[in-house]
């Protein structure tokens, strides 16, 4: 993993894992999509990236899921808008070793 500035972390490709960074602390962990202009992109969250046509869907999905124990469907292939537009933010970004140890931890997480 290594720290880069927004200007670094636009010109990675589609496709890269990455979380925001202030000094000693990590955001969620998402994927990069595609730059929108200069200072935008798309992103796909991990965390949150329940199957959902709508904000309030998004909403009573989790209010369902919390009161009644209601599984919850993901869907990992919804991309949004970054749209923060702060180019002093800076990125942990994942190399590709890194994404291979995830990859086999959670393949053993299914296999257990």
């Amino acid at each position: 993993m290594k720290i880069v500035t927004a200007k670094e972390f636009l010109q990675m490709p589609a496709n890269t894992l990455y979380s925001k960074y202030s000094p000693c602390c990590m955001g969620a962990l998402e994927i990069k999509g595609d730059n929108v202009g200069e200072i935008d992109y798309y992103s796909q969250q991990i965390v949150d990236a329940i199957d959902c046509s709508s904000s309030s869907e998004f909403i009573d999905g989790l209010l369902d899921a919390q009161e009644n124990g209601t599984a919850l469907k993901m869907d990992f292939n919804c991309e949004g808008r970054d749209g923060l537009f702060d180019m002093g933010q800076l990125y942990a970004v994942w190399d590709n070793d890194d994404v291979k140890g995830l990859i086999a931890r959670l393949t053993f997480c299914v296999s257990v």
